[in-house]
């Protein structure tokens, strides 16, 4: 295996050449009155960005209530990523991506603004006119077109930089080094069994003379039961002993989800089917999901995942007439350094009031 990667070493340098020469030719653009927080990753697949930036969602919106929100995201796999689009209000997973259209359900007075040029996507369907406007950056660590007030960088604590290889050979996005351009890094997806592990990742960092602000955080999980002919309402869920679930998801990295369903739930048996990251739900791919759900088994996954499944009518009406029980895993963030996190985005708030002009939290 060792050979085999020594062989291809090349390709990875070359990618690292590609790369650094795309950057080195974007100008970034400064959005004119916006604060502008990016929340990215070094590696390819899931870190944990969609909870952390609902986790900044609610502080902002707690905290300054009379500010605007924006999160600006790619809308990967999303058929109006290309042209760009303003995320409406009810649920158009297809068309806008599932990540902003959670994002939008989640949070109704949240402008959500998709599009692979997301630059001139704000700039054309920006309905906002207000200057207290804070714009979060949805996976824009490597989105240079942008230019940005502060970058968070997040490194899933089981494994933040996979082999230490750049694609194809490996996980990461760019060098480990290059994570010195982060305003902070955040260790996502802590628990009692990769905790033990940070002090040789961060040996990582310090070898590479990163010394920027790191937080910690972990996964704080609910389950509710979906109330299929109550408009799709949820309500607390309790498990039982000899409860048993099928455990569906398409996330970036399923293993973790499953780690976190057996945390929350207490069970007799969860069996799993997993499907690539962004998978998009047909008609037929549900049904045939639907034939694999045991009688005695509850359906179970994730918010991301049901924003897809519940458009597809047929889909909803064959689970009532099979009197299949399906739960939703609501995950939220919790930060160990809480409050000095928030202090640091008060910060970031002060300074850019300092420029516009005082802004009332009340």
């Amino acid at each position: 295996m060792k050979i085999f990667l020594y062989l291809l070493y090349p390709l990875s340098l070359l990618y690292q050449f590609l790369f650094w020469w795309i950057q080195r030719g974007i100008t970034s653009f400064h959005l004119p009155h916006v604060l502008v927080i990016s929340v990215g990753n070094l590696t390819v697949g899931g870190t944990g960005k969609t909870p952390f930036v609902q986790y900044l969602v609610r502080f902002f919106k707690e905290t300054y209530p009379g500010y605007a929100i924006t999160i600006l995201s790619r809308g990967y796999k999303a058929e109006k990523s290309k042209e760009g689009g303003i995320l409406p209000n009810g649920l158009t997973p297809k068309l806008y991506g599932d990540e902003p259209s959670q994002h939008k359900e989640m949070f109704p007075d949240v402008q959500v603004i998709i599009g692979r040029d997301r630059k001139n996507s704000f700039l054309l369907y920006n309905q906002i006119k207000s200057k207290k406007h804070i714009v979060i950056l949805d996976d824009g660590f490597q989105h240079k077109t942008l230019s940005r007030d502060f970058d968070f960088v997040l490194l899933d604590a089981n494994s933040p930089f996979g082999n230490g290889l750049t694609i194809p050979l490996g996980f990461l996005r760019e060098p480990i080094s290059h994570s010195k351009r982060a305003d902070a890094m955040v260790f996502t997806k802590i628990t009692s069994e990769n905790k033990i592990h940070l002090d040789k990742h961060k040996k990582v960092l310090s070898q590479k003379r990163i010394s920027v602000p790191i937080f910690h955080s972990s996964f704080q999980a609910e389950v509710k039961e979906v109330l299929l002919n109550q408009n799709l309402i949820q309500k607390s869920f309790k498990s039982k002993l000899d409860s048993k679930y099928f455990l569906v998801t398409g996330v970036g990295n399923p293993k973790n989800v499953y780690e976190t369903a057996k945390s929350t739930l207490i069970p007799e048996s969860i069996r799993t089917k997993f499907f690539p990251d962004h998978f998009e739900y047909t008609t037929e791919s549900l049904l045939s999901l639907l034939n694999e759900i045991k009688t005695d088994e509850a359906l179970i996954t994730t918010e991301k995942d049901w924003i897809k499944m519940r458009t597809d009518i047929r889909f909803i009406e064959e689970l009532r007439k099979k009197n299949t029980t399906v739960l939703l895993l609501l995950i939220q963030v919790s930060v160990d350094e809480d409050k000095e996190l928030k202090s640091m985005l008060a910060g970031l708030v002060s300074t850019y009031e300092s420029k516009i002009g005082p802004a009332s939290k009340n």
